[in-house]
């Protein structure tokens, strides 16, 4: 169990520091997002397959041998992974690390939303509790309480709540196959597809880029400690001490971004951030007793 809770600890630390090193090479650098999103799916694509194929190589094929499995990978790949890592990267080019990773955290309102749908019921009290608490963190983190001012650009405030939306893809979408792969395969294969497609959309090969030695490092932990190792840590949590407790203790992410952010960019964060901060993350402990509970 505590083996299980350190590791996925420093997962969900790892995303966010990762975070803030997208937000350095964003500053210093001045990348293009779509330039450094597809890089980092591409190559730590690369490195999970080649993982995969190490340990299992039939079974890392086999997945292309049913139609249904390829289109969801594909329908993975894209509106999961790419939506997902291209919006929370663009979400931080506009703000910071921090904001983003909790506008991010914004996911289980919206597969609440989808749970009620598919149900075909209301909200609980309990998850009405969490939309007002959701809104009112991203009103404050947006605003600082000030109706007549934005403190967050609004295009920072929108690729945040696209990457909260996408998460709940990247979520919802893969369960089957994964079930049925494991994590490692599908995702190998759609960071892959997903950064291909992004990269040609984006035409990133006419992006010309101009980076030192600490550009280059910043590149190699996004890619090698914020999604390679964060995603193998995170799912050995899971297997570890089980998807519920894995999801709480991941949340760190956000505060390890703050963290780093304010450490090393010294990006400030004042109180009212604080508040929302609180406000946005408490509903996926609400929506998580709740479960329990039930």
């Amino acid at each position: 169990m505590k083996k299980g809770i350190i590791i996925t600890l420093l997962g969900g630390t790892f995303w966010g520091i990762s975070g803030t090193m997208g937000q350095f090479l964003f500053q210093t650098y001045h990348l293009n997002t779509m330039w450094l999103t597809t890089l980092r799916m591409i190559f730590a694509g690369i490195i999970l397959l080649s993982v995969c194929f190490i340990k299992d190589t039939k079974k890392t094929l086999s997945i292309w041998n049913n139609k249904n499995d390829v289109f969801q990978l594909i329908l993975f790949a894209l509106l999961g992974l790419m939506f997902c890592q291209y919006s929370y990267m663009t979400a931080i080019y506009y703000s910071n690390s921090s904001t983003a990773a909790i506008l991010q955290y914004l996911n289980p309102i919206f597969i609440m939303f989808y749970t009620c749908l598919v149900c075909k019921r209301l909200p609980y009290k309990k998850e009405l509790l969490c939309v007002i608490l959701a809104f009112g963190g991203t009103f404050i983190l947006a605003t600082h309480g000030n109706i007549h001012e934005m403190i967050l650009s609004f295009e920072g405030l929108f690729w945040g709540v696209m990457a909260g939306l996408a998460a709940s893809f990247y979520s919802l979408l893969p369960r089957h196959i994964m079930n049925k792969y494991g994590s490692l395969i599908p995702t190998g294969y759609a960071m892959i597809i997903g950064g291909v497609i992004l990269g040609i959309i984006g035409r990133v090969w006419n992006i010309s880029v101009s980076l030192d030695i600490y550009g280059y490092l910043a590149m190699a932990g996004i890619i090698v400690i914020g999604t390679v190792l964060a995603f193998s840590m995170y799912l050995i949590g899971v297997n570890l001490i089980g998807p519920m407790r894995a999801s709480l203790i991941a949340a760190v992410e956000p505060l390890s971004a703050t963290i780093c952010m304010c450490l090393w960019l010294h990006s400030p964060f004042t109180l009212m951030d604080v508040l929302g901060f609180i406000m946005v993350m408490s509903t996926i402990f609400i929506l998580s007793y709740k479960k329990k509970a039930s």
